[in-house]
């Protein structure tokens, strides 16, 4: 393909069927699938839902003991006292 106009032909045309299909897919023409049921429909999905949300509530309030417990292990120790010392000095200087 060494003529620009047969390059140029062949971009428009991969551009047209990019947009084709673009419009193609966008428009969904194919059936989408009834929605799933609700708990409020299906009462196996409400049981379900309800045993989940205990389990949650357990799992929250085990980490809520967890963390107050490891709060009271490592609560921090009083900041130390300032201590003012007068020592020596561990080396002098001499200037000459």
């Amino acid at each position: 393909m060494t003529s620009h106009v047969a390059r140029l032909y062949a971009l428009a045309a991969s551009l047209l069927a990019l947009f084709l299909a673009w419009v193609g897919v966008s428009a969904a023409p194919w059936q989408a699938d009834p929605p799933a049921p609700t708990a409020a429909e299906d009462p196996a999905a409400a049981a379900a839902l309800a045993r989940y949300e205990r389990r949650l509530r357990q799992d929250a309030r085990l980490v809520q003991r967890i963390l107050e417990k490891r709060n009271r292990e490592q609560a921090a120790p009083p900041p130390p006292t300032v201590r003012i010392v007068t020592a020596p000095p561990v080396a002098t200087t001499r200037t000459s």
